[in-house]
């Protein structure tokens, strides 16, 4: 086997979850965005909202986590079932998470102190050449709490100069698109493409922007590498993968289109 490159050392390893779920390893820090590793959700709503992919990693053995992201309060994103069996496999993790968030947690057992805001007006370092800034997130509209901090979140990751956009959550707006420019050129941005319609929202399921928005906004802010998700988990919050690259082929957007990355 060959020694690892410098190129091997600047790559982002990519494992999908599903759902808005990611693990992201950098050179030295292990982070997890938004896992959900359980069916709380159909315990919670229903049989229909059941899982239609298998859980990838039990949540009791994530054992490497340094971070662990959590962009907003709802079950598909903070998940008790999977953020507190992460929290005593992982006993030094710390999870960044919105002011609700934060107090979910902490009822839920987990210590005070491992708990963080996300930063929504300063850089968070998180490791060597690492950091992180929290950008607003449409859900369906930008809202903040009484003491002025965001409800919903996106994280821009900040990694040897290259920017990576997780959006949570979100549909577009003018104040999103200022928010990711002021940071500069978003390399890759992981984006929402599960549509709001009427019949979802009947349903009581909140969407975020369609494939043709999260496109459109990709273009807007330049990203290089778009990442759809928020698509696989559940039947009537899905998106067929043939709709995704149907359009990525009739609309031959500037970016370039990656579904199940390994590595960016």
């Amino acid at each position: 086997m060959g020694a690892m490159t410098s190129d091997d050392r600047q790559a982002i390893v990519v494992r999908p979850l599903g759902q808005a779920g990611f693990k992201l390893t950098f050179e030295h820090t292990v982070v997890y965005i938004d896992p959900y590793l359980s069916d709380y959700v159909a315990k919670v709503e229903g049989p229909d909202m059941r899982r239609q992919i298998s859980i990838p990693v039990l949540p009791e053995t994530i054992d490497d986590a340094d971070w662990v992201f959590i962009s907003h309060i709802h079950i598909d994103h903070c998940d008790p079932e999977t953020l507190l069996p992460i929290s005593r496999a992982s006993q030094t993790c710390r999870f960044l998470c919105p002011n609700t968030v934060k107090i979910c947690l902490s009822d839920l057992g987990i210590a005070p102190e491992r708990l963080v805001l996300a930063p929504e007006k300063e850089w968070l370092p998180l490791g060597p050449h690492l950091r992180v800034r929290a950008v607003p997130a449409v859900h369906p509209c930008i809202e903040r709490d009484e003491s002025g901090c965001l409800l919903c979140v996106g994280y821009v990751l900040d990694y040897r100069g290259r920017l990576l956009y997780h959006a949570g959550d979100t549909s577009p707006a003018d104040e999103l698109v200022e928010a990711l420019k002021q940071l500069g050129t978003i390399d890759t941005a992981l984006l929402p493409v599960n549509e709001r319609n009427f019949y979802r929202e009947r349903r009581g399921i909140l969407g975020n922007m369609s494939v043709r928005e999260a496109f459109q906004l990709a273009d807007e802010i330049g990203t290089r590498t778009v990442v759809p998700m928020h698509w696989d988990m559940f039947a009537p919050n899905a998106v067929f993968r043939e709709e995704i690259e149907l359009l990525y082929q009739l609309l031959q957007p500037s970016f370039q289109l990656r579904l199940q990355p390994t590595s960016l």
